[in-house]
């Protein structure tokens, strides 16, 4: 039987920057919430030829913030998951809890500049 602790931390979600290495068509960092349980198994080098469940996806593209699900183009038709292979996944960055950008007017000041890509 699943004791409480472990049932919250199966449920718990982290915010995080994903750096991926292939299949993106250009964008290679995506943030978004994933499960601590799949962090976890991911760190450990548990998962093998499956994907992970990004929420509230979002990544940073010339001067602004793509929302995928908040657009008025193809984004807006999406729900705003991702699943990302964990072969393409090269880095994975933990992140504030507050590190969803603002609606309406999103800011780029949660957007930390990395060497080579400009904030």
């Amino acid at each position: 039987m699943t004791t409480p602790k472990k049932k919250s931390e199966k449920n718990k979600k982290v915010w995080v920057e994903v750096e991926v290495n292939k299949y993106t068509d250009g964008i290679t960092v995506f943030r978004g919430k994933i499960s601590l349980e799949d962090l976890k198994a991911w760190e450990a080098g548990e998962l093998i030829d499956c994907a992970i469940k990004l929420e509230n996806t979002y990544w940073y593209s010339e001067n602004s913030i793509c929302i995928l699900g908040k657009g008025k183009e193809a984004a807006s038709h999406y729900t705003g998951d991702t699943y990302i292979r964990v072969d393409t996944i090269m880095l994975i960055f933990i992140l504030r809890e507050n590190s969803y950008p603002e609606e309406g007017s999103p800011k780029l000041d949660n957007i930390v500049e990395f060497p080579g890509r400009s904030a």
